[in-house]
């Protein structure tokens, strides 16, 4: 990752670190602001892990496998992408319509995992995509693997409609 990219992305950290505490002292909750510590924390955490951030580098190195750490990491973001795509639709509804947190639902996404991971591993596992470096192409995967996450309900949706709108899916309903 280049040096601009790096400051970008820890400029970022710390806008979301200040937000947090802007929020945390409209609220008056400690609570606020230490989640949103943890979050920014965890964030940086991951970074570091994983692209050594923020020692900004422009090394290219092209290995041909990527390893169990990185099958991990692609892992993680499909799984925050599922997450995340419950929190959205959870924050998009006004208050009053916003339904009781379900702990069910929200960790529901984590057993249809495999069902998304599976052809995601595959589609990048004999990409040329160099993985020892923070490059576009490596966010790029990482993007598109929380991006697979975030959409899994719409495509198990339009699966289920297609179901039912067979003939064959018809005749499983009447039985």
């Amino acid at each position: 990752m280049n040096t601009w990219m790096t400051a970008l992305v820890g400029l970022c950290l710390i806008a979301l670190l200040m937000l947090s505490a802007y929020r945390a002292v409209a609220k008056k909750s400690v609570r606020s602001f230490a989640i949103g510590f943890l979050a920014v924390l965890t964030i940086s955490i991951f970074l570091y892990a994983l692209f050594g951030f923020p020692k900004p580098t422009e090394t290219i190195v092209k290995s041909g496998s990527s390893g169990p750490a990185v099958a991990v990491a692609l892992f993680v973001c499909m799984l925050l992408g599922m997450l995340a795509q419950y929190a959205y639709n959870y924050l998009i509804a006004p208050k009053t319509d916003r339904k009781a947190f379900d702990v069910g639902v929200f960790i529901a996404p984590v057993f249809a995992s495999p069902i998304v991971f599976i052809p995601l591993l595959a589609a990048f596992q004999n990409a040329d995509i160099d993985l020892a470096a923070l490059t576009i192409p490596r966010m790029m995967v990482f993007l598109v693997a929380f991006q697979n996450g975030f959409f899994w309900k719409d495509f198990f949706d339009r699966q289920r409609q297609t179901l039912f709108n067979s003939p064959q899916g018809q005749a499983n309903l009447h039985q």
